[in-house]
């Protein structure tokens, strides 16, 4: 699976601050080179690249770098610390004959220090409506349906796999087995 657009679309990033906190962890105290230490509270700022695409869509291309960034100079380039929070989501076909398409939905953090290069990411695995002969290599062609992300719009998330016939299934990294039920 490749990240290439329009396959692969970047996540949204909503409701984070301009500033964070941060306690660091036993890492910094093994990495000698850092200012920081086991403990210490380290306040964040957003830089100038976070939440701007480095790049263009273009469709058949790689998705340019799209991040949330934050670092304890609220610069790209020079600092001490920086943790970046990323994300996309992938349409695939999981095995040959498929009906529909999967979607993975990729979503990590990135932890650069001196001595600390770090990534923790999960994948939460959807099978969706999406009937497998979508040509999804051209813009538009994506239905509604998979934008609805209102909590006003009628969804209901439920643990498990629902038997209904209105129901997405999903395994989600953490809670396992769930359903979006329309």
């Amino acid at each position: 699976m490749s990240d290439i657009y329009p396959q692969s679309l970047h996540c949204r990033f909503e409701g984070f601050p301009a500033r964070i906190k941060v306690v660091c962890g036993r890492a910094f105290s093994e990495a000698r080179a850092t200012p920081y230490s086991f403990g210490t509270r380290v306040i964040l700022s957003q830089t100038p690249k976070s939440g701007r695409l480095q790049g263009t869509l273009v469709p058949g291309e790689s998705l340019p770098t799209f991040e949330l960034i934050y670092s304890d100079t609220g610069d790209d380039a020079v600092f001490d610390l920086k943790i970046s929070h990323y994300g996309h989501g992938r349409f695939y076909l999981a095995a040959t004959g498929d009906a529909f398409s999967s979607l993975a939905v990729i979503k990590g953090v990135r932890i650069e220090a001196t001595g600390i290069n770090r990534s923790f990411e999960t994948v939460d695995v959807w099978n969706t409506r999406l009937p497998a002969t979508t040509d999804l290599s051209v813009t538009g062609n994506l239905p509604e349906a998979v934008w609805s992300q209102d909590s006003d719009t009628g969804i209901t998330w439920i643990p498990g796999t629902a038997t209904n016939a209105d129901a997405i299934n999903g395994v989600l990294q953490l809670d396992g087995n769930i359903s979006i039920v329309l």
